[in-house]
């Protein structure tokens, strides 16, 4: 048989001077807090709970989870890989925009852009400076527009996009300007392209393009 040892309480002593002499008093402590606080500032993570959502900086999470792309989600979770800070695209026929299928509202500016597509449309040509928007289109599909802005700015639809000098013709030779929004065609499924665009050459500005595919 042993004995059961009884947890160990340490007395430490500290001076204290009264006059020119000096005595001595005890304080009772125990270490054992001091060991607990060491042993679990070991087992911490770095948890970020803004918005809801456990985030894992240093790849651990609660129990439960698992730490995947740097947040913390349940082991059959699936987690959609989205680029943070993408690269814009130019808004030209090489680099357009890209609209959902469904069709989506976007803000932009022509300020400072260039001519690039020159298209006819209802009788007008367009040379103002223009941005490129690309949305994929299923058969039978049509493709309705609307534009508004800080100038008189027009949006169309072509197929495929054709740079200047090249003068493609809107689709349904139709053209959308601020009140008067379009719904087209498109000749077949595919790729269709909405360009942001004026008449004047000379303007530029915000605009506010919305495209729905019915």
């Amino acid at each position: 048989m042993h004995a059961t040892s009884e947890p160990r309480t340490y007395v430490a002593r500290r001076p204290e001077r009264e006059g020119r002499s000096r005595r001595w008093t005890d304080t009772v402590g125990s270490i054992m807090p001091r060991i607990a606080l060491v042993l679990l500032a070991g087992c911490a993570f770095d948890g970020n709970y803004t918005g809801g959502h456990f985030r894992c900086s240093d790849g651990k999470c609660p129990s439960g989870l698992t730490c995947t792309a740097g947040v913390c989600v349940a082991p059959d979770a699936q987690v959609v890989d989205a680029p943070i800070d993408a690269r814009p695209t130019a808004l030209t026929c090489a680099d357009p925009g890209v609209l959902p299928p469904a069709g989506a509202t976007t803000n932009g500016t022509t300020a400072g852009r260039a001519n690039t597509v020159t298209s006819t449309c209802g009788g007008f040509v367009m040379n103002g400076p223009d941005a490129v928007y690309r949305i994929t289109t299923t058969s039978g599909a049509q493709v309705s527009v609307a534009i508004a802005g800080s100038y008189p700015v027009n949006a169309y639809v072509i197929a495929p996009c054709t740079v200047a000098p090249g003068t493609p013709q809107c689709e349904g030779n139709a053209l959308a300007s601020p009140g008067v929004p379009i719904t087209v065609p498109p000749p077949g499924a595919g790729d269709q392209f909405v360009v942001v665009d004026g008449v004047n050459a000379g303007l530029s500005g915000a605009y506010t393009l919305t495209v729905t595919v019915p």
